[in-house]
Parts: C-alpha cells; sequence; structure tokens
C-alpha cells in the first residue's frame, strides 16, 4: 500500500516547480525592448504554497481575489492593490482559490473545502470530504466541482455545500502529485484524472456524456506509464484544451468529447490560449506557441531550457513565464524572442501561478506581497 505513495512523492518531488531555493542569475543575452518593474506592492499575510503550479488568483472585474498559505482570504483593488476585503479563515489552504459571483473556495490537505463570502467577509460553510485537495474547484450555474486526490469528484450545491452527486475513477499505481481543475462550462462537469482520461459529465444528473483518453500510459516502467492530466483546462470557442504528462497537448469538441487536433507535447503545466493562439510548456522547457485552431506550430523558443518554467500566460504583445528563481519572461507573441525580464520581487524564488488583466501581470511572492507589474 505504501509504494505508490512513496513512489508519487518522489515524482512530486522531481516536479515541483517554483519552489526551489536555489536562486538563478538574470538570462543572459537578451536585449530588453520593453522595460518592466511593478506598478504596486500590497503586504499579506502569508505567501504562495508549496507548488507554483496549484496557487493561484482570480481577476475578476476590477479586483483581484486571492488566499494565502495562512488561510488569509483578500479582495484587492486591481488598479492600486488597495484591501477591499480580508477574512482570517484558520484554515491551510493546500491550493489556490476559486470564484463564483462574490463567494471563493479553497481546499485543504485534510480534505476540507471552504466557502468565503466577499461580500459578508466571513467563512459560509466547510465541505469534509474524502482526500486532500490539490487544485481549485470548477464553478458555474449554483454548482462547485472539486476532485480529491483518491480520484473522487464530488459535485455540490455552491450556497450550502450539499453534495449532489460524486463518481470516481480509480487510481493508476503510479500518480503526479497534483489534480487538474475541473470546469463547469455549457452545462457539463468535465474532470481529467490520473489514468489520463478527460471526462464530461451531465451538470445536473452526474451521468457521463463523453470520455477521451488524452495521456495514454506506454512503456515498461510505471514512471514511464504516467499520464496524469496536468495543468488547467481551457474552454474557448466550443473547444476544451488539456495536456497531459508523457502525453498529447489536445484539443477536444465540447459537445461531443471528440478530438479536432493533437501534437505529442508532453507537459507538467497547463496551456494558455488567447484567441487563435496558444501557449504550452513542454517538459525540457521549450516555449511552443501553436495555432489554437489547428494545432500548428507558430515557433517555438529553447533559450528558457534550464530555468524550470511554469504555466504561461498571455499579457498584452506577450506571452509571460515565471522561472523558479522568481524571474518573469517576456516572449513576444509573433516572434518569441524574449524581449524583457525581471524580478517578480526581490531577489528570491517564485510564488504563485501568475494572471493577468491584460493591463498588469499578478503574482503572490515568498515574500508575502501581492505584485502588479507592468511594462512601457
Amino acid at each position: 500500500m505504501w509504494k505508490p505513495m512513496i513512489a508519487a512523492a518522489v515524482v512530486s518531488a522531481a516536479l515541483l516547480q517554483g519552489c526551489s531555493t536555489r536562486l538563478l542569475p538574470p538570462p543572459a543575452g537578451i536585449d530588453q525592448q520593453v522595460y518592466f518593474d511593478a506598478h504596486w506592492r500590497t503586504k499579506v499575510n502569508g505567501q504562495a504554497g508549496e507548488q507554483t503550479e496549484t496557487y493561484n488568483m482570480v481577476a475578476q472585474g476590477d479586483t483581484l481575489a486571492l488566499v494565502t498559505n495562512r488561510g488569509d482570504v483578500y479582495e484587492l483593488e486591481q488598479s492600486s492593490g488597495g484591501q477591499i476585503v480580508h477574512v482570517a479563515t484558520g484554515f491551510r489552504p493546500s491550493a489556490g482559490v476559486s470564484r463564483y459571483g462574490d463567494d471563493v473556495f479553497f481546499g485543504t490537505y485534510d480534505g476540507e473545502l471552504v466557502a468565503v463570502s466577499l461580500a459578508e467577509s466571513k467563512v459560509l460553510w466547510t465541505k469534509s470530504l474524502t482526500s486532500e485537495i490539490l487544485s481549485e474547484t470548477g464553478n458555474g450555474q449554483g454548482r462547485v466541482a472539486v476532485l480529491t486526490g483518491d480520484g473522487w469528484l464530488t459535485v455540490m450545491d455552491a450556497e450550502t455545500g450539499n453534495t449532489l452527486w460524486r463518481d470516481k475513477e480509480d487510481l493508476p499505481a503510479l500518480t503526479v502529485r497534483g489534480n487538474t481543475a475541473p470546469v463547469i462550462a455549457d452545462g457539463k462537469v468535465i474532470a481529467g484524472f490520473a489514468t489520463g482520461k478527460v471526462k464530461a459529465y451531465n451538470l445536473q444528473t452526474g451521468d457521463q456524456i463523453w470520455e477521451y483518453a488524452v495521456g495514454k500510459p506506454e512503456g515498461r516502467y510505471e514512471i514511464e506509464r504516467l499520464s496524469d492530466i496536468r495543468g488547467r483546462f481551457v474552454v474557448s470557442n466550443g473547444l476544451l484544451y488539456s495536456v497531459a504528462y508523457n502525453g498529447t497537448v489536445t484539443a477536444l469538441a465540447l459537445q461531443t468529447g471528440r478530438p479536432v487536433w493533437q501534437r505529442s507535447i508532453s507537459s507538467a503545466v497547463g496551456v494558455a490560449v488567447n484567441g487563435s493562439e496558444l501557449a504550452v510548456i513542454d517538459q525540457n522547457n521549450v516555449v511552443h506557441s501553436l495555432n489554437a485552431r489547428n494545432g500548428s506550430t507558430l515557433w517555438e523558443n529553447d533559450s528558457l531550457k534550464d530555468r524550470d518554467l511554469a504555466s504561461p500566460v498571455f499579457y498584452k504583445d506577450y506571452v509571460a513565464v515565471l522561472d523558479r528563481g522568481g524571474w518573469i519572461h517576456l516572449l513576444n507573441r509573433s516572434t518569441g524572442e524574449a524581449e524583457a525580464w525581471t524580478l517578480a520581487d526581490s531577489r528570491r524564488p517564485a510564488g504563485s501561478r501568475m494572471v493577468s488583466n491584460d493591463e498588469q501581470l499578478f503574482i503572490l511572492t515568498p515574500t508575502a506581497n501581492v505584485t502588479a507589474l507592468h511594462y512601457w
């Protein structure tokens, strides 16, 4: 019983991005085309959690919502970093937040799902689930969907936390620690599992509508057969974009689950989509820009291969990527050339997953600052 858990921990340690304390020098040989620095910084109680990829913030309207590793929930003004709401929940999150209206949700290593009202500045409800929660929730149509580390997908009423339905996918012998956040779209709940399967369910009844194997276990050894769905799902223009560890980048038709296109690019981090562009970082830290409609290559950049990159983010005229040393790099969206870089905050390792409102780039850093970056 313990062997898979121990092996999974070893694999997890190898795949952690953004938590190394070893500092990296600034990138060499880059002729800065724009100047990139902090617009504002706001001190908060706590920082990001153990993995860059699972610790996110939500930019919605003109505000920014987040939870720190101390369990403090904040809503800040995007323009200035001014504090609107602060709720000290007392829980220790295992991942970042999702948001549905004025409510935010986060999970814990103890399997507690916590709902917090920003409008009322209080914890609305908590729900005990079967295992640790290693990603944010999916939200929509009055529902909350959460995937726990033991393979259970649970859908709840967003107002009360009452369970509406559940389904389970058995775990393989060895998995990469972490889950892909489910998404709720078009009356469906879509979840990705450690088996490499993506499944779509009827949101109201829990009946399975379709499934597709994005990651297919292959190889003689268990570590070669890792096929977990990794990173975030992105839904855009009727397509669901996903990526699997030791698998492929795939665009699936949201209605049927049929693949529209696939590329053999394995990744432990998610994809970003903006209109007809898709950005993904492979396991060798090569940044790929693809045509989101057909999967064809637009450009590749392999100049950051030794820097352990986190998920890409589209930011104005650039694709922004964060490395384990806390350096943010801006790659030209047309050419892929690196044209600017800066430290997120002091000479520290990386922080949370970045999020952009297109005018600014936000990150929660290890110095317990929420930082808004911009360039000119």
